[in-house]
């Protein structure tokens, strides 16, 4: 009996995993900011929530940063996600967050592209100038991962996905021809490898990057962000800072296809 009831219990948490009910109430920026990134919010731009982080560097230098868009899994808050949006805007990314909790179509992504282009140009805003909109990343978990996908294939602005357990169709993914990587985790039992993320992975146009964390679950990102977040921040480098040495961390024997906390890498 006891068995039986942990197994519904188990069913209950992934059926509002997958299918969008609301569980978690956000606290948005409960800690404004860190000494490395600060964190604003506005909740009601053309209707659409959007929570920013942006690194601390910004406030004293005149230099322009790339962009992080971020999908949120299906259901959940974006404040689950906090610790690594504030590692990407630590390593110098300003991460713009659309806060809906149903993202797989892409267009709340791409709304979050439009939203951090008006503030650039908007004299009075913190982030007047400092945007660089030729270097966009879509990133995402879980559904947020289908909607990077989706984003990537119908905006040319995004320049790379990183999609971390994404739930995406492999039709959806056969619109992708900018860089992509695909994280998912040898455990996580929601959103299955072999049915979601490797023919993602094989069906994207453009150059991909696929690896298994070994016991990684659904919600790595969320419970033990910093798992993920060194290649997660070394493909950002790669991809939207032009950075050699992350680059060959993806080469085929490089770091992450030698790291055995990791298995299945493939690159193409």
């Amino acid at each position: 009996m006891k068995k039986r009831v942990i197994s519904l219990f188990t069913v209950l948490l992934l059926a509002l995993s997958l299918f969008g009910t609301t569980v978690f109430a956000d606290a948005y920026c409960l800690e404004a900011s860190t000494d490395t990134a600060v964190c604003i919010e506005d909740t009601d731009w053309k209707g659409s929530g959007k929570i920013v982080f942006y690194p601390k560097t910004l406030e004293s230098n005149d230099e322009t940063y790339p962009v992080v868009v971020w999908a949120n899994g299906t259901g959940c808050v974006t404040s689950l996600y906090y610790d690594l949006l504030r590692s990407f805007a630590s390593a110098g990314y300003i991460v713009v967050a659309d806060t809906t909790v149903m993202s797989a179509d892409g267009k709340d992504q791409i709304s979050a592209i439009d939203y951090i282009a008006e503030k650039s140009a908007q004299p009075d805003s913190i982030l007047y100038g400092r945007v660089n909109m030729e270097k966009i990343c879509a990133a995402g978990h879980s559904q947020g991962g289908r909607s990077a996908i989706n984003a990537a294939a119908a905006d040319s602005r995004i320049s790379c996905v990183l999609s971390i357990a994404g739930s995406s169709f492999k039709n959806e993914a056969k619109g992708v021809t900018c860089p992509a990587f695909f994280m998912t985790g040898t455990a996580d039992l929601m959103v299955l490898s072999s049915v979601w993320v490797k023919p993602a992975y094989e069906a994207v146009q453009g150059s991909a990057v696929y690896a298994s964390l070994k016991g990684g679950i659904h919600t790595t990102c969320i419970t033990n962000h910093e798992k993920i977040s060194g290649y997660a921040i070394a493909w950002l480098d790669a991809n939207l800072k032009g950075s050699d040495e992350a680059a060959a961390v993806f080469a085929p024997n490089g770091a992450l296809a030698n790291d055995k906390a990791w298995k299945s890498f493939a690159c193409k």
